[in-house]
């Protein structure tokens, strides 16, 4: 039965907007198939990268997937101990099926820079050094994030010793594997020893690349001059980017690991500051007017339990300063403030000032030790009250052998966990060290 409420609406509906029900439905299919296709497309390529069989499996010949899947039947490692490919006739018949799977996949997708990484690792495998060459440098041309075919470009272009390319491949190589430096490390070690190679090492750390300091680092197992790296800082001393004080700092301990003492001093001293050449004596910031730097050769003042240590004004002349220590109620564990001295052998004495009040069984004494080795010299205790600066001195004697760097530490005196139950405060400054005149022969 006709009902005249809907004859007037559709009486009203302007023409040109009625709806049109057949096509209405086929613009509804096709967004669905858009979307379906967006869909499927993107899980395949995510499939690709993570599990391309799975990938197969949705769209058979996706170029991305055949790709991934050929990678890692080949880099796949090898822990049941199989036959690689290359030793066997089956294995030359899986190397031409990995071929042609690639192949199959690089002609759908022509500027995949894995699919030539993995072809030029398959030339290699074949023996045809000439292929191979080509294909890795397409592979790292198309990308750099190919870690393999950059590292082998780099590895390849130092046996041809086309050292700028080198160092192009390297610090491509670090910047985009940081993690890989134990692979980089040997090959520019071995370029900052090269006469005619080292000038691109010098131009590459220059620039300060983020891997810097991750290289200086692990220089040390890379050379076999312990000068190589001071040659480098110093060709870097007066750039935009010198070397930091931690890359100093870990050469140094570089050297003194190998009981270098000698050139560390000569080292540090390169890389001081000029204003404070002139309190570099046998005893460095005796005076404790700079802040300590934490380098080997400085003063080292960790912070401790139950204790504070700072350099602060003199109470009694705020333009000085001085070292101090305060400690509270209670047991302390006090891990000294030390600096390393490199004497030659013979007779010195060790002078400073003082003053505090120390409270306990046992107080503080400064002493000077060899590295690795015994006390050769030591101060007073000091305990109890001292109300004005005094001072203190004691003599000690560098021996002929095996004493070639020593120490110079405050310390609490302390024998026993008893003993270091300590309070109180204490100031030291005018720190120095003179040699002393030989005593005559009798």
């Amino acid at each position: 039965m006709h009902n005249p409420r809907f004859s007037r609406l559709d009486d009203q509906t302007p023409r040109g907007v009625r709806l049109n029900w057949p096509r209405a439905a086929s613009f509804a299919i096709l967004g669905l198939v858009l979307v379906w296709l967006i869909v499927s497309r993107s899980f395949v390529a995510y499939l690709a990268a993570t599990a391309p069989e799975a990938a197969l499996l949705l769209r058979p010949g996706d170029p991305t997937a055949l790709i991934g899947l050929a990678d890692q039947e080949f880099n796949a490692n090898d822990k049941d101990k199989r036959e690689k490919p290359e030793k066997s006739s089956a294995g030359a018949r899986s190397l031409s099926r990995l071929q042609e799977q690639v192949e199959t996949a690089l002609a759908a997708d022509p500027l995949n820079a894995r699919a030539y990484r993995l072809l030029g690792q398959l030339a290699e495998a074949e023996g045809d050094a000439s292929r191979t060459a080509k294909l890795m440098q397409t592979a790292a041309r198309l990308s750099l994030n190919e870690t393999i075919a950059v590292e082998w470009m780099m590895r390849k272009s130092f046996a041809n010793e086309d050292y700028p390319a080198t160092a192009f491949y390297a610090d491509a190589l670090l910047r985009t594997r940081p993690q890989l430096m134990d692979y980089a490390s040997p090959i520019l070690g071995r370029m900052a020893e090269n006469k005619d190679a080292k000038r691109e090492i010098e131009k590459l750390l220059a620039a300060d690349p983020p891997w810097r300091s991750q290289f200086f680092a692990a220089l040390g197992k890379a050379i076999t001059d312990a000068r190589t790296p001071l040659e480098l800082f110093l060709s870097l001393k007066d750039t935009a980017a010198p070397p930091t004080p931690a890359d100093v700092h870990a050469y140094l301990a570089f050297l003194f690991q190998h009981k270098l003492y000698d050139f560390a001093y000569y080292v540090w001293l390169q890389f001081l500051p000029p204003e404070q050449l002139g309190s570099a004596g046998f005893l460095f910031n005796g005076g404790f007017e700079s802040k300590p730097s934490g380098a080997l050769f400085d003063w080292t003042m960790p912070q401790g339990k139950g204790v504070i240590v700072d350099i602060a004004p003199r109470p009694e002349a705020s333009d000085k300063r001085a070292l101090f220590l305060e400690f509270g109620q209670g047991r302390v564990d006090f891990p000294g403030v030390y600096q390393t001295t490199v004497l030659p052998p013979g007779a010195y004495r060790l002078k400073g000032s003082f003053k505090g009040e120390i409270i306990g069984p046992r107080g503080m004494q400064w002493s000077i030790s060899c590295v690795g080795g015994a006390a050769i010299g030591a101060s007073q205790m000091f305990l109890g009250s001292y109300p004005v600066w005094r001072d203190f001195e004691f003599d000690f004697v560098v021996p002929e052998t095996g004493c070639r760097a020593q120490s110079a530490r405050l310390a609490l005196a302390a024998r026993s966990a008893s003993e270091q139950l300590v309070s109180g405060s204490i100031w030291f400054d005018e720190l120095s060290i003179s040699r002393q005149p030989a005593e005559p022969t009798k």
